[in-house]
């Protein structure tokens, strides 16, 4: 293991390498200090230990020629964690959305970060707000976010902000193209952020799970021909947004669906449960009945790369990356600086990953 940090202010550069049970360190090119350890994982600590310290001092790594499943990117933002990590990664480009609470939520900042972990943009949000969620959608330039259940539209040209909907007790938010779809009162909006018209409602009842939580979760497929949601804990309706035909899958009534995706191919649907069993499940979608293949451990997050037909999954430390294609798993690797749960969204190259440490990463895919 080696990583070599930079201090964008001084240029100074510091850079660590493990070899056995041995570590290098140097600073500015020159010559390496050695230490020495009894086992290679407690080497393997030293480095983690020392380089997040460097992390949060300004240095930045960057390493374009990282392999598969190592870190291209990492940059400390901060430590204020709220529980919320939300990333946006914006179609077709390494750049990527993420936002941090600053102080005691005197604020909260949202910054565009590139591929070298330079901030491109950095907006502010006043008040003590606590985004839960965003949502890039390109086309029409605009990051949808979801801040203390209220759907707010950020432009990227002027700053200003467009309110969707009021505050409300839950929230939902997907983007396809330029269609956005959330809960605004009591009902499911499909919303064209285009020609600012609504091309689908649909009156929903949210059912509480466990007598505490709303059960509400909805999502578009990426190309926006289907929709799925989940207001009842033992369903899930998915609905042709052509035909408006509504077909059903029957769910396990043992967790609460807390978040969705379709696979690019429109074949599966993914559902990560929670308060229950704490996996992602998959459905088939030609059968619409669950996939007894398929099975998971528990997991923090996922996310689907639409182009590459690849899904990654978080748990315990780790990120395991499947092929939808075949539906097996490729690669696995180590999440570095995190505690216990972090954020997951592919750019075009890379999977960004924003950890409860405050830390903001790319991992190579190969």
């Amino acid at each position: 293991m080696e990583r070599t940090l930079t201090d964008r202010i001084t240029s100074k550069t510091w850079s660590i390498r493990q070899s056995g049970n041995q570590v290098y360190i140097a600073s500015n090119g020159g010559k390496a200090k050695e230490k020495g350890f009894d086992e290679p994982e407690q080497a393997a600590k030293y480095v983690q230990k020392e380089t997040w310290s460097r992390l949060k001092k300004g240095f930045v790594l960057h390493n374009p020629q990282a392999g598969a499943g190592q870190p291209v990117l990492h940059r400390y933002i901060g430590g204020g964690y709220t529980g919320f990590m939300p990333l946006a990664a914006t179609q077709d480009t390494n750049t990527f959305f993420c936002s941090y609470v600053i102080g005691q939520f005197e604020k909260a900042e949202i910054y565009l970060m590139d591929d070298q972990g330079e901030k491109q943009t950095t907006c502010e949000l006043p008040g003590k707000q606590l985004i839960f969620d965003m949502r890039c959608c390109a086309a029409q330039k605009i990051l949808l976010l979801n801040a203390d259940h209220q759907i707010a539209g950020l432009s990227l040209d002027n700053g200003e902000i467009e309110r969707y909907t009021p505050m409300m007790p839950t929230s939902t938010l997907s983007v396809s193209g330029s269609s956005a779809l959330w809960y605004d009162k009591s009902s499911l909006v499909v919303y064209d952020l285009g020609t600012n018209t609504v091309r689908y409602t649909r009156q929903v009842e949210c059912e509480k799970y466990g007598g505490h939580s709303l059960q509400l979760c909805a999502v578009l497929s990426h190309d926006g021909r289907l929709m799925a949601y989940c207001t009842r804990t033992d369903e899930i309706v998915i609905v042709n947004m052509t035909t408006m035909q509504e077909r059903t899958i029957a769910k396990d009534k043992n967790a609460m669906t807390s978040s969705m995706a379709f696979s690019p191919d429109d074949r599966w649907l993914f559902t990560q449960e929670q308060y229950g069993s704490w996996s992602l499940k998959c459905y088939d979608l030609n059968t619409m009945t669950g996939c007894r293949d398929w099975i998971t451990p528990e997991i923090k997050s996922f996310a689907i790369h639409e182009r590459r037909g690849l899904l990654a999954v978080y748990n315990y430390g780790k990120i395991q990356l499947f092929d939808l294609h075949t539906m097996k798993p490729t690669i696995a690797f180590e999440v570095e600086h995190v505690v216990k749960n972090c954020t997951l969204a592919f750019t075009k190259d890379y999977l960004a990953v924003y950890t409860d440490y405050g830390c903001v990463s790319l991992y190579a895919l190969a």
